[in-house]
């Protein structure tokens, strides 16, 4: 199948996981090739031209939305070398405006798609890199353990359609950021 004008291969692998992201928020992995491919307005072949199977598109799913928080944290550190710079931009990337809603559908989005063969170990590494990381930001075990816990929980209740009212959120931003300087 040819590309579609002014759309190269990159664009229409964007396109097929922003639907896949869609997809299985509404459906759970029990979506199908087709439910994507209508999402994204293509055809079966097209979806299947990039990702050869359904696995293979909750795969690069998993790694995609895993590799977009990644990338919202990294946006967010501070210049310096200052401890914590990490856990601070972990923070903001999940705390600051309604950014829990994003945490919340990651988790669930993840959850969902965690009866796929990979994405278990795909989370599973995700998880132990971000502890790894956050272990040389310079902050103390229980710190760190308490950060990653606390934003979990926030997202889970979230995805729960518990969502913390914005006084709680901003609380809870302010006490971990506590936890992430000298003293706090």
């Amino acid at each position: 199948m040819g590309r579609t004008a002014g759309r190269g291969p990159e664009n229409t692998k964007r396109l097929i996981l922003d639907a896949a992201r869609g997809v299985v928020v509404a459906q759970g992995a029990r979506a199908t090739l087709d439910d994507v491919a209508v999402a994204a307005g293509l055809t079966r072949g097209a979806v299947i031209y990039h990702y050869s199977s359904k696995n293979a598109m909750w795969i690069a799913l998993a790694h995609d939305v895993l590799a977009q928080f990644r990338q919202a944290v990294q946006d967010r550190i501070e210049d310096g070398q200052e401890p914590g710079r990490l856990a601070r931009a972990f923070i903001r990337a999940s705390l600051e405006g309604d950014e829990i809603d994003a945490v919340g559908e990651r988790q669930f989005l993840l959850a969902a798609l965690a009866v796929a063969p990979g994405v278990s170990d795909i989370v599973a590494e995700d998880g132990a890199r971000w502890k790894a990381e956050m272990a040389e930001d310079g902050l103390s075990l229980g710190a760190r353990t308490v950060i990653l816990n606390a934003v979990d929980g926030a997202g889970l209740m979230t995805g729960w359609g518990l969502k913390p009212d914005h006084s709680e959120l901003a609380a809870l931003r302010t006490e971990l950021e506590n936890l992430t300087t000298p003293g706090g």
